[in-house]
């Protein structure tokens, strides 16, 4: 994973912009506005920037896991 530093702005909230390529992330979804959330994120983050991302969540353990694809 590759660290992208900005001195500017507000930090990051998802490391969408350090992942490459076949890199997965876990994050924790507590309800299920946060699974929507955070996938709606991704989705608009790769759209923003030319990439593709998946996102499964286990609903037993409540953890998503968003993977880079392209």
């Amino acid at each position: 994973m590759t660290f992208v530093s900005n001195p500017f702005g507000r930090p990051t909230t998802y490391p969408f912009a350090a992942m490459d390529v076949g890199e997965t992330v876990k994050l924790d979804v507590p309800t299920a506005a946060d699974v929507k959330r955070i996938a709606r994120n991704a989705s608009q983050y790769g759209l923003r920037h030319n990439r593709g991302y998946r996102c499964k969540t286990d609903r037993v353990t409540r953890i998503m896991t968003v993977t880079r694809v392209r």
